[in-house]
Formats: structure tokens, sequence, C-alpha cells
């Protein structure tokens, strides 16, 4: 028990007086000095970019692939790691770390919006839609809807199980060649369109990861209510972390993200919101020995034995330093960067938008066709020469490059991105 109590005053003194406080006890960035580069010119946006581990040869905006990790999350990262391995068995199994991961769930149920008994730690979002559709009593006579725009990670696991379960999965190709001009109620209409009486289960991104349309997330989930759909599930992998989010108002039923994304927590995290009173309906697709321990929460369905404590822990930190930049300065950052990049290509004749044309539409993710030249060599030619990280994208009918930038990102760094890209080799 003296050694015990000694690493309890270990942690306690990495604590501090915030909870996990990690960002507190290595004192890198204050409150404010995070929400004054945040809102500030390039110069203090530059200064933010120091704050992480960015190579200074590239220029990164593909965020909405994988983020970057603030130096500060990392280190962090680092101190827990090491003291987990000062003595393993009391921070992974005698319970020092329990009340610090709590501390987590709550957290990161405030960045959701619901009740820390509604929140699983996964790994990442694909993880969190293979429970869902591993674990709902599907069968034949049930329907699984959702579009084109949906992504793998939230799609492939419902084909998957409808092999042996009888289930029909059903898709609709999304119109995403004229999104730039759609509106909120066309979104609802593309939908209210193809939900029949069979439809129990609706998926669908909050924002979709090829050109960055913002669904009416509340609206188009009464709406599958009101047509008899039970769940409403929401790819929210390019949300969280970017913009506020409050599942409660969204009235959705389900909701999974990955962590390494927006939050810029590190890699191999995620959350799933989970409904408290759907949660005896999804049937855990891994056990061990805390089901009965767990029940009555969505811990349940993380109950897989050991797994990274350190990076969980982690994931506080992260959720720590977003909450620090705040979330209207973040918003408004990311707007403009949006109006900037929009306006650029408005200005170029090479250059063409293929988002929507307004941000209540919009994110920190849009597309652009660079004509006369494909998108991957686009991409190649940027990276290898130039430095530039985005996503090439050729299909569904687009020949697109998706821009993802992050707050850091700066106005000089798309004044470069328009003169290489105005200057590649047609093809």
């Amino acid at each position: 028990m003296t050694h015990r109590r000694v690493f309890l005053k270990q942690l306690a003194a990495i604590a501090g007086a915030s909870g996990l406080g990690r960002l507190q006890a290595i004192d890198l960035a204050s409150t404010e000095e995070l929400a004054r580069d945040a809102n500030s010119d390039d110069a203090g946006l530059a200064s933010l970019r120091d704050r992480y581990l960015l190579s200074p040869d590239i220029i990164y905006l593909n965020h909405g692939s994988i983020g970057t990790i603030p130096r500060v999350v990392m280190e962090a990262r680092s101190a827990y790691l090491d003291l987990c391995e000062t003595n393993p068995w009391l921070y992974m199994w005698g319970g020092a770390w329990e009340e610090p991961r709590e501390a987590v769930r709550a957290s990161s149920a405030a960045l959701l919006g619901c009740q820390a008994t509604e929140v699983s730690f996964t790994h990442n979002t694909t993880e969190g839609f293979n429970t869902l559709a591993g674990g709902l009593a599907l069968g034949p006579g049930d329907e699984v809807l959702f579009s084109s725009l949906s992504h793998a990670g939230a799609a492939i696991c419902w084909h998957h199980y409808a092999e042996t379960r009888g289930f029909v999965v059903r898709t609709f190709d999304f119109p995403i060649l004229d999104i730039p001009n759609m509106t909120a109620d066309d979104v609802l209409n593309a939908y209210d369109r193809n939900i029949t009486p069979a439809t129990r289960v609706l998926v669908f991104p909050h924002v979709d990861n090829i050109v960055g349309l913002r669904y009416p997330v509340k609206e188009l989930a009464a709406l599958a209510k009101s047509k008899g759909v039970e769940i409403v599930a929401v790819d929210g992998a390019q949300t969280v972390g970017m913009i506020e989010v409050d599942t409660g108002e969204l009235g959705v039923d389900v909701y999974c993200t990955s962590s390494h994304k927006w939050l810029q927590a590190p890699k191999g995290l995620g959350l799933m919101y989970v409904r408290q009173d759907l949660q005896d309906d999804i049937r855990p697709i891994w056990v061990t020995w805390g089901q009965d321990r767990w029940r009555g929460t969505a811990r349940i369905f993380e109950d897989y034995g050991t797994r990274n404590l350190a990076e969980v822990l982690s994931l506080g930190d992260a959720i720590e330093f977003q909450n620090s930049l705040g979330a209207e300065a973040k918003e408004s950052r990311y707007r403009e960067l949006w109006e900037t990049f929009r306006a650029a290509t408005e200005e170029s004749d090479r250059v063409t938008w293929r988002s929507p044309t307004t941000w209540e539409m919009s994110a920190s993710l849009y597309a652009i066709e660079i004509g006369d030249i494909a998108s991957q060599a686009a991409f190649n030619h940027m990276y290898e020469k130039h430095g530039f990280v985005f996503r090439p994208f050729a299909a569904q009918g687009l020949n697109t490059v998706r821009i993802s930038p992050n707050i850091y990102n700066t106005d000089e760094e798309i004044e470069r991105f328009f003169a290489v890209a105005e200057a590649l080799p047609r093809s």
C-alpha cells in the first residue's frame, strides 16, 4: 500500500488542479495565448502552428484524412506512457487511472452534448458503426438506408452483416454534382424520396468527406422519425472538434467520430454516443469480464480487455486543448478560411468550386477542380515539388482535390496554393 500511495501522489502531481491538467502542468500555452493566436494575423497563426510538430517543409491541408497532434498533447501522452511503465499493474489494472479515465469520459460527453453513460471509447468511427451493425437485431424485412455520400467506414459493415442475417441494405445516388447549389430542403427531399416503410436504420454523415456538405441533421432526424425510422445513426468523423455538436439537440440515436481528425488526438481513438434507452437493443460484438458491471452504460461496448489507457487519457488533453481555443474562435477562423479559399477560386480561370456555396451548408472541408489535369497528378506534383498535402478524389463523376485546413493555416499558404495550382502543367 505504501508504493501505491506513492504512485497515486505522482498521478495527483501530474493531474494538478484541473482534473487531468497536463496542459497546465506542461505550461506551454495559456488559454489567453491560444485564443489570441487563433484570432490573429498570419504572424499569430504561425505562432499557433509552432505548437504542432509539423515539418516546416510541408503545407498541411488534409485534416479531413488525419489531423496533427499539438505538441502539448503529444508531451502529455508521453508523460502518461512514462508514468505507466513505472508500475504497469497500478495504472492499467490497479485503479489509479479509473477516475482520470472517467473524467475523460465526462469531457467527451460535454463535447457531444450527452450524458457520460452514453459515451463509449472506440478506436475510430468505423469501429462505432461495426458495433452498431453487428449488435442490432436486424433480419428479413428490415432495411438499412444510406446514400453514396456515406463513407466506407460507415457503410461496408452493413453489407457484411446483411449477408448472414438477411436484412436489406439499400443505397441511393446522392446528386453530388448539384451540391454547390443545394439547400437544406434539397437534402431533406432527397432522403424523403428514398425512405420507405421498411427503413429501420438511416445512416448519413454530419459532414461528408468528399465535398464537405453539412447536413441539416436535426431536421433530417425528425423527418426520418416521422416516417417510422427507428434508428438514426450519424457519421461525425468530420465534425467533432471542428464545429459544435449537441447530440441531444440533434435528436439522433447514435453518433460516431474519430478523434484523430479535428480533435487532434493521438491516432487510434474514437467516440461513440449511444442514446441511453437504445443501449439494451445493441448486443456488444465483444465481451469480457465487465458486462454486468458496466450494464446501463455505453461502456459495455468497449469491454474488450487491456487497452492503452495512456492514449485514452491524452484524449482528455486534446479536448482541453480544443476547448482552450474556443468553439466560436475556431468556427470563425474556419469560416474565414472557407471564404478566402472560395474567393480565390472565383478569381481563378483554372480552378472550379465543387462544394456548397453557403457557409451554413459547408465546413472546413471543400473540393475544387483544377482544370486540364487529373486530381492525382495535381497532388503528385504539388506534394513532391512544393510540399502541399491534400486529398485527391476521382470518383462519382468528380475530378477534384479536397482541401481541409485547420485554424493555423494562413492566407499566405492559400495564396501559394493557388499560385502553384495555376502553374501546373496541363494534361
